[in-house]
C-alpha cells in the first residue's frame, strides 16, 4: 500500500479539484474546470513525456496545492484576527474549511517529498 500511497494521494486531490470544479461550473463559473483540465492535461502530457518529467509535474502539483492550503490557512487565521462584517465569509470560514486547507498543505508536502523519494530511489544489488 505504501508504494501506492503517493499515486492516491495525487487522484484523491485532484478528484477534489474536480468535484469543486463541478460545483463551480453548475454554478455558472467554467474557470475552476479550465484550470483543473488544464493541470490534469500537463500532467498526462508529462507522463507521457517520461519519468524525469512526470516527476517534476507531480512535484509542481504538490508546490501549488501546499501553497493553495497555507495561503486558504492564511485567509481563515485573518479573518480570526480581524473579523469582518461579512456573513458569508465568516460561513465560509469555520473548522471544516480549516481542516480542508491543512489537507491541501500536507498532501501538497506530501507529494513534493514522496515523488523526489519515489524517483531517486537506486537499484538494490
Amino acid at each position: 500500500m505504501s508504494r501506492h500511497l503517493p499515486s492516491l494521494v495525487l487522484a484523491l486531490t485532484l478528484v477534489a479539484f474536480l468535484v469543486r470544479a463541478a460545483i463551480y461550473f453548475c454554478a455558472g463559473s467554467i474557470l475552476p474546470l479550465v484550470f483543473i483540465s488544464a493541470v490534469l492535461l500537463v500532467l498526462l502530457a508529462a507522463r507521457l513525456a517520461g519519468r524525469k518529467t512526470a516527476e517534476f509535474a507531480v512535484r509542481a502539483w504538490g508546490v501549488l496545492l501546499a501553497l493553495y492550503g497555507v495561503i486558504r490557512l492564511g485567509l481563515a487565521g485573518l479573518l480570526y484576527v480581524a473579523p469582518v462584517g461579512s456573513p458569508h465569509a465568516i460561513a465560509h470560514t469555520g473548522w471544516i474549511f480549516i481542516i480542508v486547507s491543512a489537507l491541501y498543505a500536507a498532501a501538497g508536502v506530501y507529494l513534493v517529498l514522496a515523488w523526489r523519494d519515489r524517483f531517486s530511489l537506486k537499484a538494490a544489488g
